[in-house]
């Protein structure tokens, strides 16, 4: 189903009749173009634009009514939970039967897997005010906080070979744009990158010729590549798959290496997976914005 404008009139019936969707491994979907699979389902069950190959002797009433998604089965599985897979059900699952949610009793920390002693930092970002748009303070909230507080701080370190992971292709992007016209040295690395990019930028990063590294969730998880001679380790926001936290940190091989994640009070999904329940409810809950934890 495309929506590019090809001079061809787009045909959406043959998804008018669809009963049962299920979707499978539903997560890897967010790591991949998670408007493309919105855009299927809001053309499910929709009414015929024309009669033409319709036997109407065949389509059920409610059908013609407009209420098929109401009779449609949809079934998602997924290996994590998240917003985007939740809001999911509120707006494109509307079965008149109601749903299911089945979900793990608890959730176990990634913490054991780091295998030398890191220095974690948690810091979270100012609170949503009363007034502002929830909509803008996801986009600009976490990105000033980074810019104002976090950026200059490294810029002040003598640190290098800075690794900042930001798992938002579209904060990505940002990040990237503004390091440019701040005349920032770094490199980068998405899910876009050519091997000989790749190839090149792992050489200047071991040789110690890149202060930042800007990378996505999406090079993790489709790439795996390890990097040699991190110094430190930012996530700009927590990752979606746990794995890709330890991932990082295990690059530190350093004594005394530090890593900091930047949340909020909205990432308690994706917190709880690095941390577990009961650090996860400390983190969100405290009135410090400021928490350290160290691996052994």
């Amino acid at each position: 189903v495309s929506t590019q404008s090809t001079g061809k009139e787009r045909d959406f019936d043959f998804l008018s009749s669809i009963e049962l969707v299920a979707l499978f491994m539903c997560d890897v979907f967010l790591m991949q173009n998670w408007e493309h699979l919105l855009h299927c389902l809001q053309h499910l069950n929709l009414q015929p634009s024309t009669p033409k190959h319709t036997d109407f002797s065949r389509v059920k009433q409610w059908a013609l009514d407009g209420h098929g998604k109401s009779f449609r089965q949809s079934l998602v599985f997924s290996s994590l939970s998240s917003a985007q897979i939740s809001a999911l059900f509120g707006k494109e699952c509307a079965s008149q039967r109601g749903f299911v949610r089945i979900s793990p009793l608890c959730q176990r920390d990634v913490l054991s897997q780091i295998l030398y002693p890191v220095r974690q930092v948690f810091s979270r970002i100012r609170d949503k005010r009363p007034d502002e748009d929830l909509v803008e303070y996801l986009t600009t909230g976490r990105y000033q906080f980074f810019v104002d507080n976090l950026l200059p701080r490294l810029q002040r370190g003598d640190v290098t070979n800075v690794v900042i992971l930001i798992p938002s292709y579209y904060d990505f992007v940002r990040v990237r744009n503004y390091f440019k016209k701040e005349n920032l040295k770094f490199s980068q690395l998405s899910e876009y990158s050519s091997n000989k990019t790749i190839t090149n930028v792992r050489r200047d990063f071991a040789e110690g010729n890149i202060k930042y590294l800007l990378t996505t969730e999406r090079f993790f998880f489709f790439k795996r590549y390890k990097l040699s001679k991190v110094g430190q380790v930012l996530f700009y926001e927590s990752p979606v798959y746990a794995e890709c936290y330890t991932h990082y940190l295990n690059m530190l091989a350093e004594d005394g290496a530090v890593s900091t994640l930047l949340y909020n009070k909205l990432d308690g999904e994706r917190l709880e997976r690095i941390v577990g329940e009961q650090q996860c409810k400390q983190l969100i809950n405290s009135q410090q914005t400021t928490h350290v934890l160290m691996s052994e």
